[in-house]
């Protein structure tokens, strides 16, 4: 089924509300009704075309998200009261059943197994929207408890960042390298929001609006694999990648940075060094696929810069994907 702008625009409303409802309520059952309210708004965008793919991954992730949903709302029975704000200070036992739940609904490594699978089967503005907005509402809550689990949440940060950055190697398809970005980058925030975080909200809001750029000029262009990538849409798209791998100058470097400083600020040097080597082979992914481009369009080449629309195009796109480094004086203070 098809459905117009009119309905693709409420199910996005409800997925917002859904949301901003569960980080802005004070017991469980709302922020359990507002996790709901986000997966009905959302299952319709995924299916949106009506293609059996589609569907496929509609029903991996409703899965998946209900077991999720499911798990935290058992924790919130087992704990008989539903009225807690953000200094919850809960049991082990109690707090891990939540927490297994909010991790799963996330997608944290070792529990990022639906992930890939899902984004490899959505649509490009499915994929753009469970890789950035989704993301939002299980970080906020899990910043209640970053405490209580202080060393755990390193294992989190160091193990999603090996994987997301392993796992993208020897990829073909767009939307699966997606994926595994999205998992890596995961880890950089978890480990930046338990040093710091203000920190996190940055580096979440960095990696948000330049994933956000690389999904929309990619859901125009109808390329589901690298081999289809064309001359005009390659460079911007490299472009992006690199920014999002984090090679400087481009914005992508300055969340990173400001990582390494808050993380080196509290003494954790050893999840710095696990998260430098996970970025190290994510950026070496993006790079091998940038050589790969310029091997493929190279013939096209001349043809590209001889059109002077697309070298303004080119142009825009490098000053998008450098938009954030001026922004280093302001966000380097919360280190």
């Amino acid at each position: 089924m098809v459905l117009g702008f009119p309905f693709l625009l409420g199910f996005g409303f409800l997925c917002v509300f859904g949301s901003l409802m569960s980080v802005s309520a004070s017991h469980w059952l709302g922020i359990w009704v507002g996790l709901e309210l986000n997966l009905m708004g959302f299952l319709p965008l995924i299916v949106h075309g009506g293609d059996s793919q589609f569907v496929e991954s509609s029903i991996k992730y409703f899965v998946v998200q209900a077991l999720g949903s499911s798990l935290f709302l058992l924790g919130g029975f087992m704990h008989g009261s539903f009225f807690l704000g953000w200094g919850w200070g809960l049991g082990s036992s109690l707090m891990s059943v939540l927490l297994l739940g909010l991790l799963l609904k996330l997608g944290v490594a070792p529990f990022h197994w639906w992930v890939p699978s899902v984004m490899g089967g959505l649509g490009w503005f499915a994929c753009g929207f469970l890789a950035t907005w989704q993301k939002f509402a299980p970080l906020f809550l899990l910043c209640g408890i970053f405490s209580d689990f202080f060393y755990l949440f390193f294992f989190f940060a160091c193990f999603s960042s090996l994987v997301g950055g392993i796992g993208g190697v020897g990829q073909v398809q767009l939307r699966i390298l997606m994926g595994y970005s999205s998992i890596n980058h995961l880890g950089w925030m978890i480990g930046l929001f338990v040093c710091s975080l203000l920190g996190g909200f940055c580096y979440y809001f960095f990696y948000f609006f330049i994933s956000l750029l690389i999904f929309f000029v990619l859901s125009g262009s109808g390329f589901w694999r690298v081999s289809q990538i064309s001359c005009g849409v390659g460079l911007f798209a490299l472009i992006g990648l690199v920014s999002l791998g984090g090679l400087p100058p481009l914005s992508g470097f300055v969340p990173k940075w400001v990582a390494l400083q808050a993380i080196g600020s509290v003494g954790q040097f050893l999840l710095g060094g696990v998260l430098i080597v996970g970025a190290l082979v994510s950026l070496y992914y993006y790079l091998s696929l940038v050589f790969l481009l310029f091997i493929d369009l190279g013939v096209c080449y001349g043809l590209y810069f001889s059109d002077g629309r697309w070298v303004r195009f080119t142009a825009l796109s490098f000053v998008c994907f450098c938009f954030g480094f001026p922004l280093y004086e302001v966000v380097v203070g919360v280190s």
